[in-house]
């Protein structure tokens, strides 16, 4: 485990396609008959903005993911790779939208057998959709979000890891 996006504000922009390309990637292309003010418009990352700055909001995937813990029963669960919902468990009861640390989980009306109900609500990594890798990457404009894989993170951390011992040899040498 695990995968995760991670934004970057520093190059967001707001313009909210990552959040049209989701539901797009959820939904096809009957989402361009629906109001994106309507509630049937329900993207799985969120923008958020302040006066200064704009940034995306969606699920981490967290390892230790308080929102399962709290789950009563059991509609979201650790999979290989990501946190998975089960929205037909899901009774709607809010929990995992209090338990999570970033915000991410939102609810939304679901309407079945005669009657609506409301259930959780989280990015999947588009894993059961067309493309299979998260549509609101691909779709950024200003590549404001990364797809992070174990690999791509353990790089990372080994080129930090490095850079840190280097800089401390640099140190005592007086290099620096």
């Amino acid at each position: 485990m695990n995968r995760f996006v991670k934004g970057n504000p520093l190059f967001c922009i707001g313009c909210r396609t990552c959040m049209v390309a989701c539901v797009v990637a959820h939904r096809g292309n009957g989402i361009f008959t629906t109001d994106p003010d309507s509630e049937n418009f329900n993207p799985r990352i969120h923008v958020v903005k302040t006066k200064t700055k704009t940034m995306t909001v969606q699920c981490h995937h967290c390892e230790n993911a308080p929102c399962v813990k709290v789950c009563p029963v059991g509609a979201l669960e650790k999979g290989t790779d990501s946190i998975l919902l089960h929205e037909e468990r899901c009774i709607g009861c809010k929990q995992c939208t209090l338990a999570c640390p970033f915000g991410a989980i939102q609810m939304k009306s679901v309407a079945g057998e005669g009657n609506v109900r409301v259930v959780a609500n989280k990015c999947d990594l588009c894993a059961n959709t067309e493309e299979g890798a998260p549509a609101c990457v691909s779709h950024c404009p200003t590549e404001a979000l990364t797809f992070y894989e174990i690999d791509s993170v353990q790089n990372i951390v080994d080129k930090k890891n490095l850079q840190t011992a280097l800089n401390a040899w640099a140190v005592k040498e007086g290099q620096v």
